[in-house]
């Protein structure tokens, strides 16, 4: 099997059942719905990295793929989401990531000793850090007082801003999370099921960039090198990833991502060529090149990273089914001969 197969096979058995979890949604029978997806939900969880969940708001029906922070089950979410049927994809709303006020953040309740907190009784302070982009905040409950573990009040404050957000705002706009025991008057400060809101009306104030999706979010990184380096992804000079925890691992020669992945039956890999030009070409070659196999390889395939080297340029993906990546890839290898020797390495 691979992780595209799986993807087809959740597909499979998700369609067989759908009548009957619409009709759980639409009679407001949750119990009977869980009841429906609750092994389609652990099969989702042991091959792609995460849970779904799946609501009728507003008269449509939804599911919701709460992937958290970790990019590998963002991409295997977002596959998942890429390969539904045509049936599914008219009758439901897709959303491979939490999107901000989603219902389970409508619905979500903390309780602290004899208290119940929803979202509205949280207050979101914050402080622009406009050098970065981002915002510092700080999450307040009253009842955060009586929680004598600070790293408790931190991990739930992180836990309800990433919900108020939505996971493509928190990962593009928070730098920093923290908690108050008590209000503070010389930040500013809104309700926390306003923070959406908030944020992106100061965004468009401010003309920051803003993200359809958190994998649309990149890093940059440069190599610290002493002497130049000719060899095989050692001449690395500059580094461009929507993966930062994949490309920190692999610099360092960590195997914990790789590992992670391949249980779920995918793997990174890179397509390598050699610069053409020795010069800024080379990084608008590389840059038409990727999107170029982003297309072709599809959905077989994704691009998450790519980098400029002193010999070769570097495309790196996420393999989601390795014999039909192959397949696409040798087309792509004829297609291009004239032009670009391309070559590919399993990490």
């Amino acid at each position: 099997m691979s992780a595209l197969e799986n993807a087809r096979r959740f597909w499979e058995d998700f369609s067989k059942r759908e009548p009957e979890i619409k009709e759980a949604l639409i009679h407001q029978d949750y119990g009977k719905c869980q009841d429906r997806i609750v092994d389609l939900d652990e099969y989702a969880y042991a091959h792609f990295g995460c849970h779904f969940f799946v609501d009728n708001s507003y008269a449509d029906f939804e599911m919701t793929w709460d992937t958290g922070p970790n990019k590998t089950t963002q991409y295997l979410a977002s596959m998942v989401c890429d390969v539904a049927p045509d049936a599914i994809k008219k009758s439901w709303i897709l959303q491979p990531f939490l999107p901000p006020l989603s219902q389970k953040a409508i619905q979500a309740q903390v309780q602290i000793k004899e208290e119940v907190y929803s979202l509205p009784d949280f207050l979101l302070f914050y402080e622009m850090q406009e050098n970065q982009n981002t915002w510092k905040c700080w999450i307040y409950c009253p009842g955060f007082s009586l929680i004598p573990n600070p790293e408790n009040k931190r991990e739930m404050s992180i836990y309800l801003l990433e919900m108020a957000l939505g996971q493509c705002a928190y990962e593009a706009y928070v730098g920093e999370v923290d908690f108050l025991d008590a209000p503070d008057p010389n930040r500013k400060f809104c309700n926390l099921v306003d923070a959406y809101e908030t944020f992106m009306d100061q965004v468009e104030q401010k003309g920051w960039k803003t993200y359809a999706s958190p994998l649309e979010i990149y890093s940059v990184y440069q190599p610290i090198k002493e002497i130049a380096d000719d060899s095989f992804r050692k001449d690395m000079k500059f580094l461009f990833t929507t993966h930062p925890l994949f490309t920190e691992d692999t610099i360092e020669g960590n195997t914990d991502v790789l590992k992670d992945l391949e249980v779920k039956e995918g793997e990174f890999g890179t397509i390598y060529y050699g610069n053409l030009f020795g010069s800024r070409e080379d990084a608008l070659f590389r840059q038409q090149l990727s999107m170029q196999l982003s297309q072709a390889l599809a959905p077989y395939a994704k691009v998450i990273a790519g980098s400029i080297g002193k010999s070769f340029s570097y495309i790196d993906m996420i393999i989601f089914d390795r014999k039909r990546f192959d397949l696409g890839f040798q087309k792509i290898q004829k297609k291009l001969d004239k032009q670009v020797k391309l070559y590919y390495q399993k990490f």
